[in-house]
């Protein structure tokens, strides 16, 4: 570095302005920049013992003295380490021109130091060496010859190391060559061509294209080279008076001046030119990555949930067989203890089997709904095919907590998805159920429009207005919701549903008086046969006088179902497998009244293709109880046209018994108004 300062000293050093002794071009200053700020703050001792040495040797070959070039020595050290300095302080190392921010903070480094160490050299020629300038002219002088050498051969020097550091593919690399040559030729024929007006038309003319496909192609060193290419012809046929730069009808002052303003515009402009279109780049690879990324993540997301998605339906098969089982289980052991102390414990027992289903058919729900598989299935029906169904399911537990449950019966038909109407209407009744202590539960609906209205009113505790704009989110409880067991899924899932369905749900409450649900529904367009109400009647407690053949692969829910059955003295035949039952019907001559299946059997397709087989072999179609714990919209429509009943594990006891019976459980129903 020494040897190359050295010598582009010397050459500095020849072109002094005679009027004030400064060099015209410094571009020694630019070779020990550049090289400090490409090594990094390590080389910071090395490259200001270089300047030093070749400062002094320069100066006393030349007309110096020691003092005085001892004293600029020490200028032009500062004058470097503050560049650097400046860079390395608010840029960091390795420093590239990659970025617009980069380029202006090494024009504002450049600024700075020079301006510095334009003092200190203005201080050593007028104390040292006699000059017709004034001071503010040699300071102007050392300032603009220092600052354009630093300008036109730092970015060289950093470009260089930039592409040591990391090399470029070889696409660039000849691309880079190619337009670096053909920079070079024009730059050698504007140094040959006269210096006409045309000729400046042709030089902006072929030298702006070619820095900008630079700039927009390639990385910031190729520019960098580039304008060095021209600020070196700038330099030269400026120096000897040739080609545009040459203009004999011009002062020397004014062509220095010229060729300064020139070089400067042309770096400025094509090295932030170069750091925009690299902004763009790195902008674009940077997004690229993050996209990549999020494909990455979004795929991993997507293996987590279908996963998930996967363990859950696994999971609702597995987990609702010991349900199953330990319901079984609490109805035979209930038959045992008809009154005491026992009988509570038994009674207790069921309602803890009743809250673990509800978690349960909650959770698998919700994780219905956030897979997205949960796809409607539109149909007109009457409403009294879903008001009859979920009025008897909530009988028992309306009865237990002293309540009543009022049905407006209704032969409106209306267009949904009745399964998931079901279930919005479900959660809402069970809310109602759970937060009423007293008074009634009124299920009904009023025609609004083209829509129908079904509302569910209780007289229960109510909901505050600061809860209000919860209460649909998922997990949030109220006041009471822990401790009347509630855990915030239900209205979650009536929201869930009522977006997929487009049903507009909507809430009113009275604190301390009670709570009104409304859903939103369209009235059915074509006609529908509506069967009749079935008159209220008394509960019936009958027992079920045929035989049942029953196949369920589970142990443990199939030595409970025997206890039960046996229990209740029913006459059945329970066996594991469709060979068992195949072979009891067909060497044994067992004749059922009824088939009672689980829908997952080991061995077997599905239950379906077993009761097929099994109807097959009776020559008749047996009447069929359908058990299964997968609740997929799929596998409960192949189930149903079938004409199979369907029984969702965990069922209860009497459940079983009423489906066995071929009877619909009645409901205690009066009439009312919804006002």
């Amino acid at each position: 570095m020494a040897l190359i300062y050295f010598v582009t000293a010397r050459l500095s050093l020849a072109l002094l302005d005679p009027a004030d002794g400064v060099a015209v071009f410094w571009p020694a200053g630019g070779v020990a920049s550049g090289i400090l700020i490409a090594l990094g703050p390590a080389a910071q001792l090395p490259v200001v013992l270089g300047v030093a040495a070749a400062t002094i040797a320069a100066n006393l070959l030349g007309d110096r003295n020691i003092w005085s070039s001892l004293f600029f020595a020490v200028t032009n050290t500062s004058e470097t380490v503050i560049v650097a300095g400046l860079i390395h302080r608010f840029c960091g190392s390795p420093f590239e021109l990659n970025e617009l921010r980069r380029v202006l903070a090494l024009f504002a480094a450049t600024g700075i130091a020079t301006s510095i160490s334009g003092l200190g050299g203005t201080a050593v020629f007028v104390l040292f060496h006699g000059s017709a300038a004034s001071p503010a002219v040699i300071w102007f002088h050392w300032f603009s010859s220092a600052s354009i050498g630093i300008i036109a051969v730092t970015p060289l020097a950093i470009g260089l190391a930039s592409l040591a550091r990391t090399p470029p593919p070889r696409w660039e690399v000849a691309e880079g060559v190619l337009a670096l040559g053909v920079v070079s030729l024009v730059c050698a024929l504007l140094a040959f061509l006269p210096n006409e007006p045309w000729t400046a038309v042709l030089a902006v003319g072929v030298l702006c294209p070619l820095l900008l496909w630079i700039s927009a192609r390639l990385r910031p060193a190729f520019t960098a080279i580039a304008t060095f290419f021209c600020s070196t012809t700038i330099v030269w046929t400026t120096t000897f008076a040739i080609g545009i730069f040459g203009d004999p009808r011009l002062s020397i002052e004014e062509r220095v001046l010229t060729a300064q303003a020139t070089i400067l515009a042309i770096t400025l402009g094509a090295l932030v030119l170069a750091a925009l279109f690299s902004e763009r780049r790195l902008h674009h690879d940077a997004i690229l990555e993050r996209e990549s990324r999020l494909q990455d993540a979004w795929k991993s997301a997507q293996l987590a949930d279908r996963a998930k998605s996967s363990f859950l339906a696994a999971a609702s098969h597995d987990l609702r067989q010991p349900l199953q089982t330990l319901k079984l289980l609490q109805a035979a052991l209930e038959s045992h203890h008809s009154s005491g102390e026992a009988r509570n414990l038994v009674a207790e027992i069921g309602k803890s089997l009743d809250t673990m289903t509800s978690i349960l058919s909650s959770l698998l729900d919700v994780n219905k709904l956030e897979s997205g598989n949960l796809r409607p299935s539109v149909s007109e029906f009457s409403l009294s095919e879903i008001f009859e169904p979920l009025a008897r399911d909530f009988v028992a537990s309306v009865q237990e907590r002293g309540l009543r449950l009022c049905i407006v019966r209704s032969e409106l038909i209306i267009r949904s998805d009745s399964r998931m109407l079901a279930e919005m209407i479900r959660n809402l009744l069970s809310n109602a159920v759970r937060y009423t202590d007293r008074g009634r539960i009124l299920l009904g609906c009023r025609r609004v429009g083209d829509n129908v209205r079904i509302e569910v009113w209780d007289s229960g505790v109510g909901i505050t207005e600061d809860q209000l704009p919860h209460i649909f989110d998922e997990y949030y409880q109220g006041t009471d919701g822990a401790k009347l067991g509630g855990f915030g899924l239900g209205l979650a899932i009536v929201k869930r549903l009522g977006e997929i369905l487009d049903h507009r749900v909507e809430v009113r409450s009275i604190p301390g008086k009670g709570t009104r649900f409304f859903i939103e529904v369209p009235r059915g367009r074509s006609g529908v046969n509506v069967p009749e109400a079935a008159s209220p009647v008394h509960l019936y407690n009958g027992a079920f006088l045929g035989s049942v053949l029953a196949i369920e692969d589970e142990a443990s829910v199939r030595s409970a179902l025997r206890r039960l059955l046996k229990e209740r003295g029913v006459d059945a035949t329970i066996v594991a497998t469709e060979t068992e039952a195949l072979t009891l019907v067909k060497e044994q001559s067992l004749r059922p009244d009824v088939l009672l299946c689980d829908y997952n059997l080991r061995g077997s397709s599905d239950g379906i293709e077993t009761v097929r087989r099994l109807r097959v072999a009776l020559g008749r179609n047996v009447p069929t109880v359908m058990m299964t714990g997968d609740i997929r919209s799929q596998t409960m429509d192949l189930i149903s046209a079938q004409g199979i009943t369907v029984l969702i594990k965990p069922f209860q006891a009497e459940e079983l018994l009423d489906a066995l019976r071929g009877r619909e459980k009645p409901v205690i129903t009066e009439s009312a108004s919804p006002h």
